[in-house]
């Protein structure tokens, strides 16, 4: 079988969780099968939508330059036609039997109406919200959850891409004015009205947001089957439109290997609880909850290690100085280096807990399964598909963003240790690669692909 993988960014580019879990299926798959991956870059140094490949191990990988110079409108930010030719050029050449696409934003949703018109399998993993929430992870730009949004709400998020009356000069001073809004003790749900209602009259940028609604629900008629990893994840996009029947729940597989052999870690000298965070340090993620919530615990009696690293969020600046700001005056709080996929197993093994405090619906986040791998109990936000995994055992909730909560969870982490062991007897189960890759390879079979008389690349 050939088999095309398509997502937005892929190692050594990024190592987000997406993209470490393309690579590693794509990887598995290739042991049986001819496997390519097509992805964008971003380098303002070379041409726009130039093309290159190159052999890594046993992929050969096809990447994409994209950095925006010729957008000239907001649909131009999400369909990209000259992406999609050169997309089209490239399935014309490796001839995939299916194309499993991850993600589309960056690149273009017309990739998939590419492959259909050329009679080929399409497979999407969802791995956020990005098809029918244009920031990907229903935030707002005061960083509120998005439940149940409307047209003006998604006008306020990507006002600097439509046409609104006044231009950028008009919407920075809105956002300004929202942002000092937000610092107002309102009773809640009022902040995001009353920033939203500026732009709810805007009739053009709304209708550009319709339209992208309504192209994207075309693009999702064309994809033969969905994966979501968590039912939280199906639910809404069911709500979005996508029908239920064409989606299935079915968790990331991992490698097994790396886990069997988990490095011994000295113990803590001290006795201390020992909790971990390992991601990047952007505000959806909410080290910032995390790190308030320790600053009331005693250091006598917890330590945290931040491992991970700052990336760039749209409407928030300085948040590692805020991070570093706030972990001032807490001696228990230890910011680590920059970690890579394969040292994971060495940064677990030397944590009693991993929190995942992020204030996004994460959907299936890699970490919880790898602390779970390592026999290390989690304490997540509880909402989302990060609920989802803890419901049957293995960690603790906290209510999302709200730091006093989270450091009473911790406090009961400390103060009653055989909790901690009940954990860690409660911990679930981990799908393998090997699993995930047989339940993929009979869904492209499902869909005509042919997997008997496979091609070995």
């Amino acid at each position: 079988m050939r088999i095309s993988h398509v997502i937005h960014t892929f190692p050594p580019f990024s190592r987000a969780g997406s993209e470490n879990y393309c690579e590693a299926l794509a990887r598995r798959q290739a042991r049986r099968h001819t496997v390519s991956v097509f992805h964008r870059v971003a380098d303002p140094q070379r041409p726009e939508y130039e093309v290159g490949e190159e052999r890594r191990g046993p992929l050969e990988v096809v990447r994409v330059n994209r950095i925006f110079a010729d957008v000239t409108s907001f649909r131009d930010t999400y369909e990209a036609a000259p992406l999609a030719r050169r997309f089209g050029d490239y399935l014309d050449r490796f001839r995939p039997d299916v194309v499993h696409f991850h993600h589309v934003t960056c690149l273009s949703t017309r990739c998939v109406h590419e492959a259909r018109e050329r009679g080929i399998a399409v497979v999407y993993t969802l791995h956020d919200f990005w098809l029918f929430c244009p920031r990907g992870q229903l935030l707002r730009r005061d960083l509120s959850l998005c439940d149940r949004h409307t047209d003006a709400d998604c006008v306020r998020c990507v006002a600097y891409q439509l046409p609104v009356e006044g231009g950028h000069e008009r919407v920075t001073k809105l956002y300004e004015r929202a942002e000092r809004l937000r610092r107002w003790p309102l009773p809640k749900g009022v902040h995001r009205r009353l920033a939203s209602l500026p732009f709810a009259g805007e009739t053009a940028a709304v209708g550009e947001i319709r339209a992208r609604t309504e192209h994207v629900l075309d693009m999702c008629s064309r994809v033969d089957r969905f994966i979501a990893p968590t039912r939280f994840l199906r639910d809404r996009y069911v709500e979005f439109g996508v029908p239920g029947e064409k989606i299935l729940v079915s968790d990331y597989g991992f490698d097994l290997e790396p886990w069997r052999t988990m490095p011994e870690a000295e113990p803590e000298p001290s006795g201390r609880l020992r909790a971990a965070y390992l991601g990047t340090w952007i505000p959806s993620k909410g080290v910032d909850v995390l790190l308030e919530a320790f600053r009331g615990l005693d250091p006598e009696r917890a330590v945290l290690d931040v491992h991970g690293y700052a990336l760039p969020f749209d409407g928030v600046e300085g948040y590692e100085e805020s991070l570093r700001a706030l972990a001032q005056g807490a001696p228990h709080v230890r910011f680590r280096e920059r970690y890579e996929p394969e040292d994971t197993p060495r940064l677990l093994a030397a944590a009693d807990v991993l929190v995942v405090p992020s204030i996004w619906y994460e959907n299936s986040p890699l970490t919880v399964h790898e602390a779970f791998l390592a026999g290390v109990p989690v304490i997540v936000s509880g909402h989302g598909g990060m609920a989802e995994l803890v419901r049957g055992g293995g960690g603790l909730t906290f209510r999302p963003g709200d730091a006093a909560s989270l450091r009473r969870v911790l406090q009961r982490l400390i103060d009653d240790r055989g909790l901690l062991a009940r954990l860690r007897r409660e911990l679930p189960a981990v799908k393998s690669l090997e699993a995930d890759d047989a339940e993929i390879e009979a869904l492209y079979a499902e869909m005509g692909a042919p997997v008997a008389g496979a091609s070995h690349g």
